[in-house]
């Protein structure tokens, strides 16, 4: 009986153990396994060269915000040459946005990429229509746009980018302005807790006699089960 009672203990001791290995290693491994959040912003543009501008003129885009604040810093955003322009952050009637500046009338297209890192658990996104782009509308077809897309319907999301009056073409074979922001939102890996992960868009292509404040349709996606699916 003695034998029976000291193998059992034994047996125990050696599986109590092995769990607690296991569950040690399983543990430590899940901690360590951690990821950055990050948020990349890009805007870019085709067929700028195609026309011409006076020095100074603007074109201003939507920016991405959270909590009221732009997601990049001044620092970050302005005073950055990309190409034949400058960036600069600017307040407009629809809120903080950026402005694309002409260092003169020789227009080239704009290549502008902006991220930052997040450590693991540190970037959290309430409402992802709240933290994208600004300005964003959620209006839901509330009335005529002057632009979308060519079509007379307010998209559910909209947002605005605006093209100076002097843009002129260089000639009659100047196409469209394509003007496309692309921003990317992800919560990382906290402790293999993956996160949430967004994608805005806004891909629009603007005639040659179109100008000003120009309401544009945004896209917002989440990705979830291996697909992008629409937020509504």
């Amino acid at each position: 009986m003695t034998s029976i009672n000291y193998t059992t203990i034994l047996l125990v001791v050696a599986v109590g153990t092995v769990a607690i290995i296991v569950f040690g290693t399983f543990f430590g491994v899940a901690w360590i396994n951690s990821n950055p959040g990050h948020y990349s912003y890009t805007v870019t543009t085709e067929g700028l060269a195609g026309y011409e501008g006076g020095p100074g003129a603007e074109i201003i885009v939507p920016l991405p915000m959270r909590d009221g604040e732009p997601v990049f810093s001044k620092d970050e955003l302005d005073n950055q040459q990309f190409g034949s322009w400058t960036s600069t952050v600017v307040e407009t009637p629809y809120g903080t946005m950026l402005a694309f500046r002409s260092d003169g009338e020789d227009l080239t297209d704009i290549t502008a990429e902006f991220s930052r890192r997040y450590e693991p658990g540190e970037l959290k996104i309430a409402n992802i229509r709240e933290e994208s782009l600004s300005p964003l509308t959620c209006d839901h077809s509330d009335g005529p746009a002057t632009w979308t897309n060519g079509t007379p319907d307010v998209p559910d999301y909209s947002s605005v980018i605006s093209l100076p009056d002097d843009l002129a073409p260089l000639g009659p074979d100047a196409g469209d302005i394509v003007i496309d922001i692309d921003v990317g939102v992800s919560e990382g890996l906290n402790h293999s807790i993956l996160g949430d992960t967004y994608r805005v868009r806004m891909h629009e292509s603007i005639p040659p006699d179109v100008r000003g404040d120009i309401i544009v349709s945004v896209d917002i996606t989440q990705y979830a089960d291996g697909a992008w699916v629409s937020v509504d």
